[in-house]
């Protein structure tokens, strides 16, 4: 087995579709949640397929090669192709560890400056393979932990917001338009996220398991099979919706609240949004085709220009004079968007120089008698992704109705301070999502020890982050509320609720951390029940009582949110500190075995 560090796929995921970490996909992703399968076995377009790509080698690799976990199949496959090939960041979190246990010596050749040599990498994973071969006991302190955590989560919490930005944008530009419109577009995005986003990012969970596994086999004419297959198949399924989204979800949502003007509104702004539907579909699958291949940048680099498009157009179709259409400019500034970020990654998959080739994956428009062919086996893969994220969203939604029975006002103070918590959420998330890459790593090198370190680190951090976030959610709370409302009864509503929000945040971030750790001790599940288990059985029925047995308005819904992140911080922290290390670090070593069997 070897035990040099490993990134995961997971720190690097982007999706549209993260926001606060209660009742909001993020912290616990829907593969957590599907046992090992092997996709692609009695395929027979794997065997048929594989002969058009002109890479007769995916014949070499046993079918047992294949493997549910993305990162496992491309650490497998990158150890194969080169022992060596380690990112340069990971060779330097791992010589930093060998010189500050003085076990290697802190030297640097005249180049250092442009990085490190191929000979001093190849010293630093000799050391560190010999180190732990002979049972040298490699630990780490609060002060290293902090630097590369911190190092590492700053990039993500700028990828965060950018995705955080697509929706703070459409919020922020029609919060001004007046109360009833915010409600509008806070229930017509409720409405899109359950029956639509979410559904379809469910459905795209499939590819983590079945592209990766082609990919892993070398079998690089599936990938494209899957990727398109996948995204026929989703664009059928979600025809009905997009055609009820038109026609009748006025109808439909008149069912659940009782104000028709709002209904009216959020009707309006589904209609618009429908139009986007089929780019986010492309996106989505897209974005796949490309991570399973190892290239995980190139949606952030898409966000990176599409998320200031989606600003600028919300300004323009908004509140221009001349061509701004109003509120419906929102919905259709995201529809654009949807459409452009798809564009982004067939350009980039086109035109890009990576060594990798994205393009050997694609051998071209597949046939109409392959569009249904194994699609059993695709939804099979699809369904425990679509529950999962459908559980996560539609907890949190729950509020928004809630909210949407105590009026206009109300409803718009709900979507304005749920945006406040997701801004304020994307630091502790980074933290998370770096923390549990550092852990994996760490339990891959049977450095159990430096595990607790950094759990203690991680929280640590989230404590700081924490407080920064409430002291300024605190001081400038009237600040806040003015930027995203006019009306003054929407304000009052916002200025109330915030100390409560602030307050929340130590909880948040405490939930976010131990999260991390546990994902990084391949304990997740043990996470997404105590999630699923404080929001439903406590969050959502206190935030019910206290809001309208108790009178308290929409103060009484998050405190009920609250009081579920403070039922998960204690049960997820208690897990992650009485745990058996010996038994977390044996099944990482029976995993990374199993790979390494393969090879």
């Amino acid at each position: 087995m070897h035990r040099q560090f490993q990134h995961t796929a997971h720190n690097r995921r982007s999706s549209i579709v993260y926001s606060s970490s209660v009742g909001k996909a993020g912290l616990f992703s829907p593969t957590d949640y599907i046992s090992g399968q092997n996709g692609l076995e009695g395929d027979d377009e794997a065997i048929e397929g594989g002969q058009d790509d002109g890479l007769s080698d995916h014949a070499l690799y046993p079918s047992s090669l294949l493997d549910a976990n993305n990162s496992r199949t491309l650490q497998r496959e990158s150890r194969k192709s080169n022992r060596r090939s380690l990112p340069g960041s990971l060779i330097e979190e791992e010589r930093d560890l060998l010189i500050d246990n003085k076990l290697l010596n802190n030297r640097r050749s005249s180049n250092a400056h442009y990085g490190s040599t191929e000979n001093e990498e190849s010293d630093v994973i000799d050391t560190w393979e010999n180190a732990i071969k002979d049972g040298k006991n490699i630990r780490t302190t609060i002060k290293r932990e902090s630097q590369v955590i911190g190092t590492n989560a700053m990039p993500l919490v700028v990828t965060f917001l950018l995705q955080d930005s697509l929706t703070l944008a459409s919020i922020f530009s029609v919060s001004q338009l007046g109360t009833k419109e915010l409600g509008g577009v806070t229930l017509g995005s409720m409405t899109a996220n359950i029956t639509g986003l979410a559904a379809i990012q469910g459905l795209c969970t499939c590819l983590d398991t079945l592209c990766a596994q082609a990919y892993g086999a070398k079998n690089y004419h599936m990938v494209g099979v899957f990727v398109q297959r996948c995204a026929i198949i989703t664009l059928l399924a979600f025809l009905p919706v997009m055609i009820i989204w038109c026609f009748w979800a006025e109808t439909i949502l008149a069912w659940m609240i009782p104000q028709k003007e709002l209904c009216h509104l959020a009707a309006q702004y589904l209609g618009i949004l429908s139009i986007g539907i089929p780019g986010f579909i492309l996106f989505e699958c897209g974005k796949r085709f490309l991570q399973c291949q190892g290239i995980f940048h190139a949606s952030t680099m898409v966000l990176f220009i599409c998320a200031p498009l989606n600003a600028f157009m919300n300004y323009i179709l908004v509140w221009n004079e001349r061509i701004g259409i109003g509120y419906l400019g929102a919905p259709l500034s995201v529809s654009i968007n949807c459409w452009l970020m798809a564009l982004g990654l067939l350009l980039y998959t086109i035109f890009t120089k990576e060594e990798v080739r994205p393009l050997k994956c694609w051998n071209g428009i597949i046939k109409p008698n392959q569009i249904f062919k194994n699609w059993k086996k695709m939804l099979n893969l699809a369904l425990p992704g679509i529950l999962m994220v459908e559980t996560e969203f539609l907890g949190f939604e729950i509020l928004t109705i809630f909210a949407s029975y105590l009026g206009s006002a109300a409803l718009g103070a709900q979507s304005i301070v749920s945006t406040i918590a997701s801004l304020a959420y994307q630091i502790p998330f980074a933290i998370s999502v770096t923390t549990s890459t550092r852990v994996a790593n760490f339990i891959g090198a049977s450095l159990w020890e430096s595990c607790i370190i950094t759990c203690q680190t991680s929280l640590l951090l989230s404590f700081v982050s924490s407080s920064t976030n409430m002291l300024i959610i605190l001081v400038f709370r009237n600040q806040l509320a003015a930027m995203f409302s006019k009306e003054q009864d929407v304000k009052d509503l916002v200025v109330a609720t915030l100390p409560i929000l602030a307050f929340m945040q130590l909880f948040d971030a405490f939930n976010a951390s131990t999260a991390g750790c546990l994902r990084g001790q391949g304990r997740q599940k043990i996470g997404g029940y105590i999630n699923m288990f404080a929001f439903y059985a406590i969050g959502v029925p206190l935030a019910y009582f206290l809001t309208f047995s108790r009178n308290m308005g929409v103060g009484g819904l998050w405190i009920g949110i609250t009081m579920a992140l403070v039922t998960m911080s204690v049960c997820q922290g208690g897990a992650v500190f009485n745990c058996n290390w010996d038994d977390i670090i044996n099944a990482a070593k029976s995993r990374n075995t199993e790979g390494d069997e393969q090879e």
